[in-house]
């Protein structure tokens, strides 16, 4: 009897064991530790970028193939404009563009690394991260006389990153890149430092970051550029039948820095020109652009300079009026382009328009972009949007709005109106160099024939007209034929 109920005992144990360790197996799980995390929050563009560096090690019992990341728990209270993931693996410094995915939450992202990361507590990767939140300095003071310094606030940022829930971070260091050296106030978050134009916070220990006490930042600091907001941009694009893309953008621009106390004067302007108010305003242009020209109601751009250089076209505008803080302009730039570079034909009479979303101005963040993209007359299965990988700058983009539509408009000789589709987005940074967007449709070359068609019936008409006014006789009482000789 005894030895029965051992063996059933030893049984039990075994089976017990067996089953731990099946479920074990089935709950090890890979566990992704950021051993240490640099972020450089550079302050000097049109917008808050953001780039960090993760150190990322593998301490669970799995592979690691992807981990979450929560760009609005990580920087508060800022709106996301773009975010790209690189991992850079070995000495060799090779980088990969990493692939991610929005969550259920449309808040955090899923990014898949290029190659699975196996466990282990001394081999790591990292994973580079830029960003570009929207620029939100507010002027301090907000009103200063002409001949003082332009100065800003940058406040509500926390210097220590925190998602305890997708990330467990073990050192941190945040750096601050200004404009000027001039800092006039920086919050302090032991350790802190502050060098020239560069200010550092930590490194900070997981476990003894003053996590119980103020880690959101203000900085305060001399912005010598002009602050500078497009506040809306509308790019009409015109593709025609024949030879060249005729593209016109109108412009709202405002300079949102400190106003004067006693107004602008031109006198102490030659005399101390301030850096901030903007003096000139740079395009850049495709290399093959010609016809450019300027439309301005107000009569305020007088001069400008246009460099052609072998990849672009750069053109400088002098206003006759600087753009002083708290003022606006309107204006309109256009220039032309060969089709040749920018449309591609496929079968069937497809084509592909393929343009830059960013206007010509450079440098200057956009709150409203409209673009326009005229199609020829009698195209159809007319599509487009903007051509990216991700989610950024479409229908399904949570960080802004981003509206898609389809209109006409009549240009000249057309009889139905032209097919327009129609990109309209919200907060755009210079940053976004590689940012285009594509319009389909479907053509018959025949029909650019129509213009040539119009125009030889328009002289038909005129020669038929003139014609039968040489042959006809519209008077209503004959005159009496001449008297006979004698």
């Amino acid at each position: 009897m005894a030895s029965a109920r051992l063996g059933k005992m030893v049984t039990g144990v075994v089976v017990v064991g067996i089953l731990a360790g099946i479920i074990g197996a089935g709950t090890a799980q890979a566990k992704m530790i950021v051993n240490n995390l640099e972020r450089e929050v550079g302050l000097t563009t049109d917008g808050l970028v953001i780039a960090s560096s993760l150190d990322v090690r593998n301490e669970g019992k799995k592979p690691l193939d992807s981990f979450v990341y929560c760009p609005t728990r990580m920087v508060r209270d800022r709106t996301l404009q773009w975010a790209e993931f690189d991992e850079v693996a070995g000495n060799d410094e090779e980088e990969a563009r990493l692939e991610w995915t929005l969550e259920e939450d449309k808040e955090c992202m899923r990014v898949k690394l290029a190659t699975p990361l196996k466990p282990s507590k001394s081999a790591q990767r990292t994973v580079e991260i830029f960003e570009v939140y929207t620029r939100d300095f507010v002027p301090l003071p907000g009103e200063i006389h002409q001949s003082e310094k332009q100065k800003v606030g940058f406040t509500n940022f926390d210097v220590i990153a925190r998602d305890p829930e997708n990330l467990e971070i073990r050192t941190q260091t945040t750096k601050f890149f200004l404009p000027s050296s001039n800092l006039e106030h920086y919050t302090k978050v032991e350790p802190t430092s502050v060098k020239g134009k560069e200010v550092v916070y930590g490194p900070y220990e997981d476990g003894k970051a003053p996590s119980n006490g103020r880690t959101t930042v203000t900085l305060v600091f001399e912005h010598p550029q002009p602050l500078l907001e497009i506040e809306s941009v509308v790019r009409d694009i015109t593709v025609s039948s024949w030879t060249d893309i005729e593209v016109q953008e109108h412009y709202h621009i405002k300079n949102v820095g400190p106003t004067f106390k006693d107004g602008f004067s031109r006198v102490e302007f030659s005399r101390n020109p301030a850096s901030y108010i903007a003096n000139d305003l740079s395009m850049t242009l495709p290399k093959h652009a010609h016809s450019l020209f300027w439309i301005d109601v107000l009569g305020n751009i007088t001069t400008s300079k246009a460099k052609f250089e072998t990849d672009q076209v750069t053109v400088e505008a002098v206003p006759r009026f600087p753009l002083v803080p708290g003022w606006q302009t309107h204006f309109t730039f256009g220039y032309k382009v060969p089709k040749h570079g920018f449309l591609k034909s496929g079968s069937g009479g497809a084509k592909t328009l393929v343009m830059d979303v960013l206007p010509a101005v450079k440098g200057i963040m956009i709150k409203n972009l409209t673009i326009n993209a005229a199609v020829p007359e009698f195209s159809t299965k007319v599509t487009g949007a903007a051509l990216t990988s991700n989610v950024f700058c479409t229908e399904q983009d949570p960080f802004r709005t981003v509206e898609l539509g389809t209109t006409t408009k009549k240009w000249w000789f057309d009889i139905s109106g032209r097919p327009v589709r129609t990109l309209q987005m919200s907060d755009l940074s210079n940053e976004m160099t590689e940012l285009s967007f594509y319009v389909k449709y479907d053509f018959n070359d025949v029909m650019k024939f129509k213009e040539v068609f119009m125009i030889a019936s328009a002289w038909l008409l005129v020669f038929l007209v003139v014609t039968l006014w040489s042959y006809s006789d519209f008077t209503l009482v004959k005159g009496k034929g001449k008297a006979k000789a004698n």
